[in-house]
């Protein structure tokens, strides 16, 4: 690491940032109408292609 390049010690929190959580949220599932599905199809055949 650079001289320039303060490290801040392993295992301390930063003051300015909020008590991160140490676990993850729960999964989340929306259901698409059949149009956001195809929509969502055709952009996935678009990357895909590399386009």
């Amino acid at each position: 690491m650079p001289d320039h390049v303060s490290r801040w010690p392993e295992g301390h929190s930063l003051p300015a940032l909020p008590q991160q959580r140490q676990t993850g949220s729960r999964s989340e599932s929306v259901e698409l109408t059949h149009e956001e599905q195809d929509a969502f199809a055709d952009l996935i055949r678009r990357f895909g292609d590399g386009d």
